[in-house]
């Protein structure tokens, strides 16, 4: 394994026929880098534009824009008329203070698909200023298209801070299905969120109306927050669901049914062709389970994409 001295900042030294680059490289001592300023030069970032198109029953890539941290990939499906279910990946392996991720994702008029991530997104320390990482998230679902976004849930680990957003715009006749959630430490590893930031944003427009609008943010000692019963009542792992389409609000009655046997709290409504579920669990199996509880109405019966298996 290398030392940190052998990953510090290189200095060029006198020249010598023998570098390639025609001069010596000198590693830095530890005691010459100052690692603290080194953490907001070298930061994680990364960007998606992804379009998915309408053709012949099926609904491939149109645009694939993908630079830093983040990759999309689409496995085959096992018929050719099946929705792609595209997968995201962070590279990174998480993000921590001062990262910053950018998803633009937009399913043109027909188009169907499932977006979904690789794996949970594990929130790391923020930085010594508490710079959160930032995940911005922009949706644009046309005329008859069927979206699906499905990300796994955010870890936060002690100490961090996260600020994430994401807008959804949709035509008047698309179909959405989203959900976000959130896991305010493992507890089978023991470990609780003591101090951090999180600020976490869903809008939803529809023909340029806003017809959903939810906004969370937690600050300072999050698990004491938490124990508070006008808050948390001591759990740890919190989603919401929303689904946009016209008949939404005549599945609310078999939501509330499954939901009867949630591990956690839970919640649903619905209104002006939307149906919104709110839970909140002790921890993020239990989430899971809820989640899952939910998906077997909103998605008539359809398997959850095989990631959120594994």
């Amino acid at each position: 394994m290398r030392t940190p001295s052998s990953l510090a900042i290189a200095e060029p030294g006198p020249a010598s026929p023998a570098s390639p680059a025609g001069g010596d490289i000198r590693l830095a001592s530890p005691a010459e880098v100052d690692y603290a300023a080194l953490q907001y030069k070298i930061r994680s970032r990364g960007a998606l534009d992804i379009v998915f198109r309408a053709e012949n029953r099926r609904s491939p890539l149109t645009r694939s824009f993908q630079s830093g941290c983040l990759r999309l990939r689409v496995p085959r499906t096992e018929t050719a008329s099946e929705a792609p279910a595209a997968v995201i990946i962070n590279t990174a392996g998480g993000v921590a203070g001062g990262d910053s991720l950018s998803q633009s994702l937009r399913w043109e008029d027909g188009a169907r698909a499932t977006v979904t991530t690789q794996a949970a997104e594990k929130v790391y320390r923020a930085l010594a200023d508490g710079s959160p990482a930032t995940i911005d998230t922009r949706l644009h679902v046309g005329a008859g298209a069927h979206a699906e976004w499905l990300p796994q849930e955010a870890i936060l680990f002690d100490g961090s801070a996260l600020k994430r957003e994401a807008r959804v715009l949709l035509d008047a006749r698309a179909t959405f299905l989203g959900v976000e959630a959130v896991v305010l430490g493992r507890a089978a590893m023991g470990e609780r969120l003591r101090a951090g930031y999180l600020s976490d944003r869903l809008r939803i427009w529809r023909e340029g109306r806003l017809v959903y609008a939810d906004a969370m943010v937690l600050e300072g000692e999050i698990d004491r927050l938490m124990r508070r019963a006008a808050i948390g009542n001591g759990m740890r792992a919190m989603a919401v669901i929303v689904h946009a389409a016209p008949g939404a609000p005549a599945l609310l009655p078999a939501v509330r049914d499954v939901l009867a046997e949630a591990r956690g709290c839970a919640a649903a409504s619905a209104w002006n062709g939307l149906l919104a579920v709110r839970l909140i669990a002790p921890d993020g199996e239990a989430l899971r389970h809820d989640i899952a509880s939910a998906f077997t109405v909103l998605r008539e019966g359809r398997p959850l994409p095989r990631v959120w298996r594994c």
